[in-house]
């Protein structure tokens, strides 16, 4: 017999010893070959013994050709078991003879030891094996890869230490196949039906995880799962095969070798985006941790899985979505006290959380945080310290990011009370940093919104405590908080009328008294007009109107109106009078308070000279003074270009605006309070 593979079911005439035999053979096999004449209608079988049914083909043909090889039927026969029993026996021997430090030499060893296996591959070889096989049953496909799968199956019999490959590559082993090879397979995969193709993915798959499950090795399958991957993502990603690996992940869960195999295969298949394999992550991994059947490898591998993937997508700035579902569910594993996570693994889950959260809330949080905040605030109640804390961080954010959120917790206070309550006392605690971050108006609303639903109805005496203390909560913040625009118009108010007081002081000063000046012309002749002279008339008849009936039905109200006016009244009296005599003194003695300020300044100027002289040497004086020039100089440079600036792009734009209104209100106004002030 050749050293090269033979076509199954390819024989000759022999001796009359075995031609018995070797018809039963042949009619066994036109039975077999009627069988597979119809691709589509295949039957699905066990991997390892259709290898076996090629080998007995070849067995006999050998048989027939040559007659003298009986003894050698069996050698042939288990050919593969044996090879990977005495590979698997190697690798024991390996295993006992190595030390406890050496996992990572014992990795190499093992990535070296199946990069020679594959060295000896000869791609002509299995070219050759599968034109004649395509040759001789050019309708059955499946012939083609089960061909494809033996051979391997007899190359590679390395075992791997770790299921899950995490010392190597998403793309190990598959990577070290040469160009060619890879090539090959993928151009012959292609070439297949995915109908076909999806069939041997499963077998495939099933074999994979039953060598795993034995200890026996499975690079070989490890190797057809990826090239099949490459060459057909449509395949892998069909509803048959997905259904059928999230059954068999669910039922290896109690296996973790197996469990994590599965997972491997997973986590190697190709995916467009990172968002999809976050999303993959939390669909098919999060449940099985959930299940609180794990072991460690499996806590291990499944956190290995999470942390690369979120590290591609820190990296790649990616921008993902995560639905609420899916992090409420991590969530609640990291904060469940009997979860079935080990220590170690249950604090990595907890430092990758804040990762997590700014991955779900960080996608469009203006109209995406208010789909959180219903489960956090029911998730608040029953909450311990640690989660209690976050929580209430993570309600703010929310709160922070989209005002249609306080309208949603307004709709939910009544019914959850509690939650609500501790998260008042979380606003009010954290009030000087709250104010400034979130939406005063919507926050304005929710609070009063709260006042007038909490505050309870006339005649009732109990109330909850929960509700008072939200009560007095709500009106402590709402009171704090008050109203923007209210104190936006005292500012203005207040502005308008110190710009008042100085023009009318000034316009005095300059005239020498008020009736002289512009301000008391103004109101002068403002009084002389006759429509003036027509609404000061009717003023007075409806303030007649109003005392009278007052005085008539609400005597103790009017009196009590008049002796506040009349206090008001004269505080304002006195304060003018005391403003006027000091006016009046500031006038007349002008020029001799400006020589005392004058004497006053050059006598502190002097003085600290002096000081300064006393303290230094001359030498430093006159560097002083050099300074102090060149500086002053500088300042007046930069004072004027400074001011031109500000003439030509602010003073032309705000004071061009509102300087004309500001003038015409101080014009009406200004006389009116002069005229009050003089006739008092």
């Amino acid at each position: 017999m050749s050293g090269k593979w033979e076509v199954a079911g390819k024989s000759k005439k022999a001796g009359v010893a075995a031609s018995k035999k070797s018809a039963k053979k042949q009619k066994k096999e036109v039975v077999q070959t009627e069988e597979l004449a119809s691709a589509e209608n295949f039957p699905t079988a066990n991997p390892l013994k259709e290898h076996q049914n090629i080998f007995n083909l070849m067995r006999d043909s050998d048989s027939d050709h040559e007659p003298g090889s009986h003894e050698h039927h069996e050698d042939k026969e288990n050919l593969i078991t044996k090879a990977r029993v005495s590979s698997a026996g190697r690798m024991k021997n390996k295993k006992k003879s190595s030390s406890p430090n050496s996992g990572v030499p014992a990795k190499k060893a093992e990535r070296e030891q199946l990069l020679d296996q594959l060295e000896e591959i000869e791609v002509s070889d299995i070219k050759h094996l599968v034109s004649e096989v395509k040759a001789r049953f050019p309708n059955n496909a499946r012939i083609w890869l089960k061909d494809i799968q033996s051979y391997f199956l007899m190359k590679i019999t390395v075992k791997e230490a770790d299921p899950g490959l995490t010392m190597f590559g998403a793309a190990y082993p598959h990577n070290l196949l040469t160009a060619e090879l890879s090539d090959f397979l993928r151009n012959t995969f292609k070439e297949i039906p995915e109908s076909v193709m999806t069939l041997f993915y499963l077998e495939v798959l099933e074999s994979f995880a039953k060598d795993t499950r034995n200890g026996v090795s499975s690079y070989q399958h490890r190797i057809l799962l990826q090239a099949i991957s490459q060459a057909c993502p449509r395949t892998i990603h069909s509803n048959e095969v997905t259904a059928r690996l999230q059954a068999m992940l669910t039922d290896s869960v109690p296996r973790s070798r197996e469990c994590v195999a599965l997972l491997w295969c997973l986590n190697t298949m190709p995916r467009n985006k990172l968002d999809t394999k976050l999303e993959v992550w939390f669909t098919w991994m999060l449940p099985i941790l959930q299940t609180r059947k794990t072991e460690k490898a499996v806590q291990d591998y499944i956190f290995k899985c999470l942390d690369d993937t979120v590290r591609d997508i820190v990296d790649s700035k990616e921008s993902v979505e995560i639905t609420p579902s899916d992090f409420f569910g991590y969530f609640d594993l990291v904060f469940t006290v009997n979860n079935g996570l080990l220590p170690h693994i249950q604090e990595l889950f907890m430092e990758t959380l804040p990762v997590i959260k700014q991955l779900a809330f960080s996608s469009a949080p203006d109209t995406r945080l208010r789909t959180f905040f219903p489960s956090l605030l029911i998730r608040l109640q029953q909450s311990g310290t640690v989660q209690r804390k976050v929580v209430l961080s993570y309600l703010l954010t929310c709160l922070q990011g989209d005002a249609q959120t306080w309208l949603l917790w307004q709709q939910m206070f009544t019914k959850h009370m509690g939650s609500s309550v501790l998260l008042l006392e979380h606003l009010h605690d954290q009030w000087t940093s709250v104010v400034k971050t979130v939406n005063k108006t919507a926050l304005k609303q929710t609070l009063d919104f709260l006042v007038v639903t909490l505050t309870p109805a006339n005649g009732k005496v109990k109330v909850k405590e929960n509700q008072r203390k939200a009560l007095a909560l709500s009106s402590d913040m709402s009171h704090a908080l008050g109203s923007p625009l209210k104190g936006a118009l005292k500012l203005a108010l207040l502005v308008m009328f110190a710009l008042t007081a100085v023009y009318i002081l000034h316009d005095v000063k300059e005239f020498g008294s008020f009736s002289a000046s512009r301000t008391g012309r103004m109101y002068t002749s403002v009084l002389e007009n006759e429509s003036v002279d027509r609404i000061l008339q009717n003023v007075q008849e409806c303030g007649k109107l109003v005392h009278k009936y007052g005085m008539a039905h609400v005597p103790l109200l009017m009196e009590y109106s008049y002796t506040i006016y009349n206090s008001v009244s004269s505080t304002l009296l006195l304060f003018f009078l005391f403003l006027q005599e000091n006016l009046n003194y500031l006038l007349a003695n002008r020029e001799i308070l400006a020589e005392q300020m004058k004497a006053g300044v050059v006598d502190m100027l002097e003085r600290s000279y002096s000081c300064l002289k006393s303290l230094t040497t001359p030498e430093r004086v006159v560097w002083l003074e050099d300074a102090s020039a060149h500086y002053w100089e500088l300042a007046v440079q930069y004072w004027d270009t400074g001011s031109e600036y500000v003439v030509q792009y602010w003073a032309t734009g705000w004071v061009g605006v509102c300087g004309p209104v500001l003038g015409h209100w101080v014009g009406v106004c200004g006389p009116v309070l002069g005229h009050w002030v003089g006739v008092r």
